[in-house]
């Protein structure tokens, strides 16, 4: 009877060893991962998860495809943010700031003295190019910088006159409160002596109206050209990443955003850290514009 008291107790002694031994190797498994590196990634996940809120930003519509694949990045990201885009033009940026209907001003060229840029921080996120857009059918593929300018300004009315058919030209332009307007009559020498058919207000507007028209020619931003319309090449040289880095494209201009100088907001912060990573950067070359980092 002893002995089989004795072999029971020696086998339940056995079989408590096995399972320890199985639990301790469990527990190794799952702690491999060095503790430092596990206390940065939960560290990095519960400041994910606390960042919440709504963002928004008010100006430039040449920014508008930007800032929209930015703001779904962002709120992949930080699943409690909403990112919200608005505006008619750079013009509505300061206000929008000033005002407190935005956190942050969007503008498609440098501030003006009057909108007071001492006020704001300004962070440039992108440079553009302007391309001169005709239509896809148009035969003109080339213009110099003073074939432009007269077109624009009422001197060159027939595509005739510059190699094309012999067609009206239906000159098109932004609202004066746009950015891309007034960095393309500066760049151009043309402000205050252009002639339009037409002001619109966005830049989709003018991707439309060029696109329909074989006599249409108007400006806007290089990332929204598509295959209804055509960027012509200005003095020789090509609208392309390339020239715009090596800066002989003329017709280029800042994106730069703004907000409130003293401002305290973990939202903002967070967002231009993220426009800044690497993550930020390669989603503003995949929309075609030109990073500043």
């Amino acid at each position: 009877m002893r002995k089989i008291v004795s072999s029971i107790l020696t086998a339940a002694l056995l079989l408590s060893t096995v399972a320890f031994a199985g639990c301790s190797s469990e527990i190794q498994g799952t702690t491999s991962t060095p503790a430092p590196q596990s206390a940065a990634a939960n560290s990095q996940a519960a400041s994910t998860a606390d960042l919440s809120g709504k963002l928004t930003l008010n100006g430039s519509t040449s920014m508008a495809k930007v800032c929209q694949a930015l703001g779904e990045a962002f709120q992949a990201k930080y699943p409690g943010v909403t990112v919200e885009k608005s505006g008619t033009g750079s013009g509505d940026a300061s206000k929008a700031v000033s005002a407190g209907t935005a956190l942050i001003g969007d503008l498609s060229r440098n501030m003006k003295d009057e909108e007071k840029p001492g006020d704001y921080e300004i962070v440039q996120i992108a440079i553009d190019g302007i391309a001169i857009a005709v239509n896809k059918d148009n035969k003109v593929s080339a213009l110099t910088s003073d074939q432009i300018s007269k077109i624009f300004t009422g001197e060159i009315t027939n595509w005739k006159a510059v190699g094309g058919a012999d067609q009206k030209i239906t000159v098109l332009g932004r609202e004066a409160a746009s950015g891309t307007r007034d960095g393309f009559e500066t760049i151009f020498k043309v402000a205050k002596k252009t002639k339009y058919a037409a002001e619109l207000s966005s830049t989709g507007e003018v991707v439309t109206k060029v696109g329909s028209d074989k006599g249409a020619i108007g400006y806007v931003s290089l990332d929204s050209v598509n295959d209804t319309i055509q960027a012509v090449s200005i003095d020789g040289v090509k609208a392309s990443e390339e020239n715009i880095i090596n800066k002989t494209y003329k017709a280029q201009r800042p994106f730069i955003e703004i907000y409130k100088k003293g401002t305290d907001s973990d939202l903002i912060k967070a967002w231009f850290e993220y426009i800044k990573s690497d993550e930020g950067q390669a989603v503003i070359k995949k929309t075609g514009l030109v990073t500043v980092k």
